[in-house]
């Protein structure tokens, strides 16, 4: 993979993050990690990692292959948990919750590989995530459709309003086996959206998406970001990270190196050599 984008990559779409994107001190963090550590056997896949994230940000990690980008996410979400270290979202001690239940107080994340339900429709993939419906309650199957009817038909605007923004609505009623790699990605991003999250992780969202799909997502991002929003990214297009990450951490060898913004990065000696050796 070059570190270095094209013209292209920096130029087109949205404007680079130093003009278009300012890191913004909002106070108390939405996330906090200190020391966090995973071991496997002998071998340490996340070494120690610290760093914040304030509300409102797009923060961007990025690094060679196997420096511990996936796995530090995945202690995150509440997928798999630390050896050491400690998690705090929204100022509440998280690191020994279930994923779940980081997930019903906003804290969501999507995979490397898209996850959607192939027999489902995009739609109803969509539906399907947002929690406690009325109508899957006890309550809901003994007082019948007027007791959910009215939630059901906002359930189903909004998902109807998310296929519109991402450009799929005319995808709607698609099975998801027969969307595209890229479709589905976006079926699995707006199925998050579904659950309105406070903190979005996402692995790798622009993996497979071809350049025209690429900015669409970036805006939207930026969109969700300007909403409230605030998304934790692991990306190795590195012209999306700088056009849309407010804050950028390096990662290599299980460990952060350094962080920063993009531009500023791209120039540092270490960044370089974990790329070329990594």
């Amino acid at each position: 993979m070059s570190f270095h984008a094209s013209h292209d990559e920096v130029s087109g779409g949205v404007t680079s993050s130093a003009t278009q994107v300012a890191a913004t001190n909002f106070g108390s963090p939405i996330l906090k990690v200190t020391d966090l550590v995973k071991q496997y056997g002998g071998v340490r896949a996340v070494d120690g990692v610290s760093f914040e994230v304030q509300p409102g940000t797009i923060v961007g990690i990025i690094g060679p292959n196997g420096a511990g980008k996936s796995t530090a996410l995945t202690m995150i979400s509440g997928f798999a948990s630390p050896t050491s270290g400690r998690i705090e979202f929204g100022g509440q001690d998280v690191t020994h919750q279930p994923m779940h239940m980081r997930a019903r107080q906003g804290l969501v994340r999507t995979f490397q590989i898209a996850r959607v339900f192939d027999g489902l429709t995009a739609i109803e993939n969509l539906i399907v995530a947002v929690p406690n419906q009325r109508s899957l309650t006890p309550m809901g199957l003994l007082a019948g459709r007027r007791y959910w009817k009215q939630e059901e038909d906002a359930i189903v605007d909004r998902a109807y309003h998310l296929m519109e923004t991402f450009g799929m609505g005319e995808k709607a009623n698609e099975r998801a086996r027969n969307l595209s790699g890229g479709q589905r990605r976006a079926v699995e991003i707006m199925r998050t959206l579904m659950m309105r999250p406070k903190l979005l992780l996402v692995d790798e969202p622009m993996a497979g998406l071809n350049p025209r799909l690429t900015h669409q997502l970036e805006d939207i991002f930026l969109e969700l970001r300007a909403q409230g929003l605030t998304v934790v990214l692991i990306e190795h297009e590195l012209g999306t990270v700088e056009r849309i990450c407010s804050e950028v951490l390096v990662m290599a060898w299980g460990k952060i190196i350094a962080q920063g913004g993009m531009a500023e990065l791209r120039t540092r000696r270490e960044v370089q050599d974990a790329y070329v050796i990594g």
